[in-house]
């Protein structure tokens, strides 16, 4: 494992606020299995268009554009395979210009051999659910970066034979950004078969669907601050799922193919075939009530999901 300090970004080591970063690291370490880890570090704050959640907290949005502009400066050999991402926002509060420059420029990345895979985020459908349009209407806000369509969205489920989708996974349609083609079939089979009428209104039907794929996301344990501790969240879906996409861009480079880019043409046609679908449980929250459920034939919201399921986390 090596660090990589962008921009001069502290390398902080004291015991506060680390959870996040060690759950991150840990479990994408212990996935690839001797695949060299990089953990890039980097500092500042982004505009934050005001929301009801978060009425004033100007300029405090992460920062996305520094790590991408140092990671587009990279050669192609210099460059990770894969890139996990495990932080974000509420899409409405970024403003469009800067979420459109941060997405182009991973797709850049997806272009260069890089696959970006972003967690979902632990709303459900959306916390407040309102837009800050000053229209006051209730709607489920997406989030953010998983909006791009060049990047592999992982959301959570729990239990084992059947996994269930679990409540805080957020499953979403974007607003900044359509549904792109790979997503076609199975978006349009959840809307028609399964949705149905149901939510109409409270989201844009047309819109980038998520996440792509679920992972076990309860119950994980991490050594933090001197501490073992257990984490849920789709934080501990996405990297276990990355460590699972290193080992296959190891196997593939090893046979002297190139890695995976951008992953989702291949998870809607090809990879699919190697997750299971699952058909139980469901996003909730706003007031309890609305809600995104599994479905036959992968719904996108709830999508297939994982190859590691582990019985002995529920014995």
């Amino acid at each position: 494992m090596s660090v990589v300090s962008i921009n001069g970004a502290p390398n902080d080591q004291s015991p506060g606020s680390s959870t996040e970063a060690n759950l991150d690291i840990q479990y994408v370490i212990g996935m690839t299995n001797g695949v060299h880890v990089n953990e890039f570090i980097t500092s500042g704050f982004a505009t934050l268009v005001p929301e009801y959640d978060h009425p004033s907290l100007h300029g405090s949005n992460e920062s996305c554009l520094d790590p991408l502009r140092y990671l587009l400066r990279l050669t192609n050999e210099e460059l990770h395979s894969m890139i996990s991402v495990s932080y974000g926002e509420d899409e409405q509060t970024v403003p469009k210009s800067y979420a459109r420059q941060t997405c182009f420029m991973i797709a850049q990345l997806g272009a260069s051999g890089t696959s970006v895979i972003v967690a979902s985020a632990d709303k459900g459908v959306g916390t407040a659910c309102m837009k800050n349009d000053d229209s006051n209407i209730t709607h489920f806000p997406p989030q953010f970066p998983v909006a791009c369509p060049w990047v592999a969205s992982v959301g959570g489920v729990r239990y084992i034979d059947p996994e269930q989708a679990v409540y805080f996974s957020s499953g979403c349609f974007f607003d900044l950004w359509p549904r792109p083609s790979y997503q076609q079939e199975a978006v349009e089979d959840f809307l028609q078969t399964q949705l149905g009428d149901r939510q109409k209104g409270l989201f844009d039907p047309h819109g980038r669907a998520s996440p792509d794929m679920s992972a076990q996301s309860v119950r994980y344990i991490i050594g933090d601050a001197g501490h073992i501790i257990w984490e849920d969240g789709t934080s501990c879906a996405a990297p276990t799922f990355a460590g699972i996409i290193g080992l296959l861009n190891a196997a593939r480079t090893s046979s002297k193919f190139p890695p995976f880019e951008v992953l989702n043409p291949w998870l809607y046609s090809v990879g699919k075939k190697g997750l299971r679908d699952i058909v139980h449980g469901g996003s909730t929250r706003c007031n309890g009530h609305f809600r995104f459920e599994g479905s036959l034939n992968g719904s996108p919201i709830v999508p297939y999901a994982s190859w590691n399921a582990t019985p002995a986390w529920y014995q």
